[in-house]
């Protein structure tokens, strides 16, 4: 019954998404696309975390300057991490978009509502298709107005805890793009939608922002190190 229940709240959360793609896609035909998931998606996103069950308690959120542009980077355990995200972006009164697989923005009204957001296509296979995408996100966050989130381990947690090794593309992003990178922990988001299957079940979900961390006179995989040293100590990890 929990697993039933679990698949209805997913389902659910489906269709409230694809109400408000919709929308975006609709509006978009008249320029305003954009606008209106600025508005609503950081009000959208807090009340779909209520309606499926979830809790949620944040700390460092005066870390976050809403005037500023970030690359936010932090430990990935379930789809769900994004959702937290953008609703953290209604919280602190700041814009978010994100990396994504290219294959999705085949999907109806999600892809020109994903490309509303400037939501960065992601193709795999080749390095030259790895370093368009790179290009691609340094435009998209010098352009300001909407920070980046990135997830370094390049996955979600194989066991919804531990913290695999991070990638260099984030900090490769926030170091051309002379931006500060704003490390942040989850911890509950793989209770409340596990890695394996398609369920959203109650859970209390912590999330926790750090003092930004400058680029400047570092390299790329220094910053690297020091953002990853940071998240794995806060996990217990280190």
């Amino acid at each position: 019954m929990k697993k039933f229940i679990g698949f209805l709240r997913f389902l659910f959360a489906v269709a409230y998404v694809m109400f408000y793609a919709t929308n975006a896609t609709i509006l978009n035909i008249f320029g305003k696309g954009e606008s209106y998931l600025r508005k609503r998606t950081g009000p959208a996103a807090k009340r779909l975390i209520k309606l499926t069950g979830a809790t949620y308690s944040i700390e460092g959120l005066e870390n976050i300057n809403p005037d500023k542009t970030y690359v936010f980077t932090g430990n990935h355990r379930s789809y769900t991490d994004i959702l937290m995200l953008f609703m953290i972006g209604g919280e602190a009164n700041c814009q978010f978009t994100f990396m994504a697989k290219k294959e999705l923005f085949k999907i109806p009204f999600l892809g020109p509502s994903m490309k509303a957001m400037r939501v960065i296509g992601v193709e795999r296979g080749s390095t030259s298709k790895a370093m368009k995408s790179l290009l691609q996100a340094i435009d998209t966050v010098k352009q300001g107005g909407r920070n980046l989130i990135i997830f370094p381990e390049g996955t979600r947690s194989n066991d919804g805890k531990t913290l695999g090794s991070f990638k260099k593309g984030a900090f490769t992003i926030a170091k051309r793009a002379e931006l500060d990178v704003l490390p942040f922990v989850l911890e509950g988001t793989e209770q409340y939608m596990p890695k394996k299957g398609f369920g959203m079940y109650h859970a209390h979900v912590k999330i926790k922002f750090f003092p930004a961390i400058s680029t400047a006179d570092k390299t790329d995989a220094e910053v690297m190190r020091e953002t990853e040293d940071l998240i794995k100590e806060a996990l217990c990890q280190k």
